[in-house]
């Protein structure tokens, strides 16, 4: 029995290894470079988006949202002055940003996280502890998006599905209306044999109703006499 447990724990580890890679890298933020960590999830966009958002709303956070056509930090959400016990001592900023990775038809994101507390980017290099605590923390954000990713496909499932049933009515509708058609095309087709019947029938009538013209008698067949 302990041999299966430790197989689906190496399973489940292997699993986790493969859906979710997080590691130190650089990123840049209002024209400055700063050490942020990257995690990579098999799974959609939004989904990673939605369980990253919702974990800083239940404590009662909302971000501002870079946007703008030629602001170069757009797809950022900064979480100014959060407080996240799991993952700093303090309060500290947060910048995030999930983006598209998927290739070939296979989802992933990659989600880039800044943690800057008085000016200094957090990373190993200003302490492992949380260095590690934080990469920990990303990992522990799978399940989360998992169930996000779920609820994302239900959601998809049921668009689909009253798509297809809209169709299915505009068909049946189309159809009783081509049956419709139909019905009307029979029946003015039976009134317009009718009404063709009863035209030849009165030409017939009125052909029958046509006097033989008499031939006229030739010049040289009567002769006058004198009396």
């Amino acid at each position: 029995m302990k041999k299966v447990w430790s197989l689906l724990l190496i399973l489940i580890s292997l699993s986790t290894v493969t859906l979710a890679q997080v590691y130190e890298g650089t990123a840049e933020f209002d024209k400055k470079k700063y050490t942020a960590f990257l995690a990579e999830y098999d799974y959609q966009v939004p989904a990673v988006e939605n369980a990253l958002l919702k974990r800083f709303a239940k404590l009662g956070y909302r971000p501002r949202e870079e946007k703008g056509i030629f602001n170069k930090d757009k797809g950022f959400r900064v979480f100014a002055g959060s407080i996240m016990s799991d993952i700093t001592e303090g309060a500290a900023d947060y910048y995030v940003k999930v983006e598209d990775r998927s290739k070939k038809g296979k989802e992933a994101a990659l989600l880039t996280v800044i943690i800057l507390q008085n000016g200094e980017a957090l990373s190993r290099d200003v302490s492992e502890a949380r260095s590690n605590t934080v990469k920990a923390y990303l990992k522990s954000l799978l399940p989360d998006i998992i169930a996000e990713n779920l609820e994302l496909d239900i959601k998809a499932q049921e668009e689909a599905i009253s798509k297809a049933e809209k169709k299915l009515e505009s068909l049946k509708r189309e159809k009783a209306e081509l049956e419709r058609k139909i019905e009307v095309n029979q029946r003015t087709q039976l009134d317009t044999e009718n009404e063709l019947k009863a035209k030849q029938e009165g030409l017939e009538i009125l052909k029958s109703k046509r006097t033989t013209t008499p031939a006229s008698p030739s010049s040289g067949s009567a002769q006058k006499t004198n009396p």
